[in-house]
């Protein structure tokens, strides 16, 4: 899958790209954010890769003029219950905060406005206060649900705070984009190499989300 809109890409993680990730996320800058902060291996990777490919988890690199820039994905996710796991992190470090902004408008309007969930939530570490501002402007809360972890807190962000901050920050107009419109069917796209796997894919989704997989593979 593929997604393009305001200046981005969003495309899937493919096997070729996973060594590339590897790198960016055990460099100090990325891996001292994280809640998991040992160095990975080629092999830890991989075995990440084959388990994150699936029904249950989404990754997206996310391009800027072609180039890859950060990573962003929705995991866990439960389409009975309706919900999804959001994280995202930027490599690049030219990248403006407009950038981290956009790319998570997106797959929140794909998350929520697509998939139909009603909430999103994220594993954030106590001391990261970055990373609990922006989830806090971007609609989350802190939730209920303790973690096993004392360091890591919960948020949660449901579907009718997101579309709270979706209106005020469009009405703000701090992005260079026109973002009134929100993600359509025109910004997504299957490539050629997707078709087969994505085929047994959709068989396992809701009917909602399996009419709009096949809609995208009946326009190839």
């Amino acid at each position: 899958m593929v997604i393009r809109k305001y200046g981005l890409e969003l495309r899937e993680v493919e096997i070729e790209d996973i060594e590339m990730i590897r790198q960016h996320r055990n460099s100090d800058v990325i891996r001292n954010k994280m809640i998991y902060r040992k160095t990975i291996s080629r092999e830890e990777q991989l075995k990440w890769f084959k388990e994150v490919k699936g029904l249950k988890h989404s990754y997206y690199l996310i391009y800027k003029n072609d180039v890859a820039i950060g990573l962003i994905n929705g995991r866990n996710i439960d389409h009975g219950k309706k919900t999804s796991e959001g994280g995202i992190f930027i490599w690049d470090k030219d990248s403006s905060y407009e950038t981290s902004i956009l790319a998570s408008i997106i797959l929140n309007d794909w998350n929520f406005f697509f998939n139909d969930f009603n909430l999103n939530y994220a594993q954030v570490l106590k001391s990261n206060q970055q990373a609990i501002s922006y989830n806090k402007f971007m609609g989350y809360r802190v939730a209920d649900r303790i973690h096993e972890n004392p360091d890591v807190i919960w948020m949660e962000q449901s579907k009718e705070a997101y579309i709270r901050f979706r209106k005020k920050f469009t009405s703000l107009k701090l992005v260079s984009f026109d973002i009134t419109e929100q993600l359509t069917s025109d910004d997504l796209s299957i490539e050629e190499r997707e078709v087969e796997y994505k085929k047994t894919f959709i068989a396992k989704l809701p009917e909602k989300q399996r009419k709009m997989y096949q809609s995208l593979l009946d326009r190839r």
